[in-house]
């Protein structure tokens, strides 16, 4: 791999371990999940909007308590790989850990 791809690696991956840490993005398996071309949302990983040139994916997480509902993502394909790998990490750093949406 190449030293630019990795280092754009790298970026991605700190920006996923950002949002997760932040709380801005749920670090769980997705409850829904959609592929296609972009629509020109923002990227809730990387802030870049997802062009319709690009694959994205769009992501929902149901919503309990109060506000019941979906939450709904957009993501570049590579963001959402850099927040697989990040979640696995996390996961594999925490006790009791696994890969996301995995139960003990």
């Amino acid at each position: 791999m190449a030293d630019h791809q990795m280092n754009d690696e790298c970026a991605l991956r700190e920006k996923a371990r950002a949002v997760i840490d932040g709380g801005k993005f749920p670090k769980r398996h997705p409850d829904r999940m959609w592929g296609g071309p972009g629509v020109g949302a923002d990227c809730t990983i990387c802030n870049a909007p997802v062009k319709r040139d690009e694959l994205e994916f769009e992501i929902e997480f149901a919503r309990d308590g109060d506000d019941p509902g979906p939450n709904t993502y957009h993501v570049h394909l590579r963001c959402f790989a850099a927040w697989q790998f990040e979640c696995q990490n996390l996961d594999r750093a925490s006790p009791g850990g696994g890969p996301p949406g995995a139960t003990s």
